[in-house]
């Protein structure tokens, strides 16, 4: 949960509050939209109107599930198109901000990151809109940061992994004939005295 501040609470209260959501795609050249219709500004970078912001998908935090979202960008110039289709996404990191600026001046009274995550494929889609016209639109997916606590990490407790890591350490060494031999404690000879 986050806890606001009082500016911002009161800025909230009196009406005088506009929410927006900033995306920041850290491609080769960054790419940063909001949602609203200005250019708005937060840490010293300009995040473009709703011009160029097409779809994302719902933002859906259920505990214990790491869901992905989609990103829809309305391909309207060809340059945009080529782009798309020659750009290395993958792996590039991606942030969804929620801000809320006050609406007059602006500025940014309280931020905090939605959603983070690493952009994965991007592809191009085609559709008809109800009056017949085609559109093309640029999809690319994304996966939520913390997936990778999920992944394996392709290690496993031997010497050789081990000496791969840090090699000369030879604390594994033993490991494996130490783990098959069977030790009976107290022995039967303490017994005899």
């Amino acid at each position: 949960m986050y806890t606001f501040s009082a500016p911002t609470l009161a800025a909230l209260a009196s009406g005088n509050a506009a929410i927006a959501q900033l995306i920041d795609m850290d491609l080769a050249i960054p790419w940063r939209v909001n949602t609203s219709l200005w250019d708005l500004v937060y840490l010293g970078e300009t995040y473009l109107g709703a011009g160029r912001v097409g779809r994302i998908d719902r933002i859906d935090n259920t505990p214990s599930e790491l869901k992905g979202i989609k990103f829809s960008i309305p391909a309207i110039d060809p340059a945009d198109i080529a782009e798309a289709l020659a750009a290395d996404v993958q792996g590039k990191s991606v942030k969804i901000i929620t801000a809320i600026y006050d609406k007059t001046t602006f500025a940014a009274l309280d931020a905090f990151v939605e959603w983070e995550g690493r952009l994965d494929v991007m592809n191009l889609s085609e559709g008809a809109l109800d009056d017949g016209r085609t559109f093309d639109a640029i999809e690319v997916t994304a996966e939520h940061i913390g997936i990778d606590l999920l992944r394996p990490c392709g290690l496993m407790f031997t010497n050789e992994d081990q000496q791969a890591l840090h090699p000369g350490d030879r604390s594994w060494e033993y490991v494996v004939d130490q783990s098959t031999r069977q030790i009976i404690f107290p022995t039967a000879e303490f017994f005899k005295r």
